[in-house]
């Protein structure tokens, strides 16, 4: 099972529908900051960040290839690696992906997958606009793919 994961696109849908076109996946996630409805999203389901007024959903809760996967964005939150992996332990989840930070990172914390996919459109690191792919199979794979412009 193939997942696309963005986050913090401040706004800039047409990245996100590029990445959608690009990418052919089962799942599409959005971690947040996109200044849009969720109506503007489509095929990503999309949670609230700190610049969202228009979503609702603080978090999700998304079962896909037999896991669980813990999605917010994490501007309200800590976001080290033992809060992340005990929150998501506490919600019977393998996966948890947050935003807010445009850094892109995964790490395996106790057990648990945490990621950030960096931001799609205004980047705070040198990898530059990122968003990742998560493959679910027998083992769980990230890779952090650049935006194309």
């Amino acid at each position: 099972m193939k997942i696309v994961v963005t986050s913090d696109s401040h706004g800039r849908v047409e990245i996100l529908k590029r990445i959608a076109a690009s990418e052919k996946a089962d799942l599409y996630l959005d971690a947040g900051d996109s200044e849009r409805e969720e109506r503007e999203l489509p095929p990503f389901l999309s949670v609230r960040g700190n610049r969202d007024h228009l979503i609702t959903n603080r978090y999700r809760i998304v079962t896909a290839g037999g896991m669980r996967i813990f999605l917010f964005h994490g501007n309200r939150s800590p976001l080290d690696r033992d809060y992340l992996a005990r929150l998501a332990k506490n919600n019977d989840c393998q996966i948890i992906i947050h935003g807010h930070t445009h850094v892109p990172r995964h790490a395996v914390h106790d057990g648990i997958h945490i990621l950030c996919p960096g931001s799609v459109a205004f980047p705070r690191s040198l990898k530059g606009t990122t968003y990742a792919v998560i493959s679910l199979g027998p083992e769980i794979e990230v890779e952090f793919k650049k935006v194309r412009r």
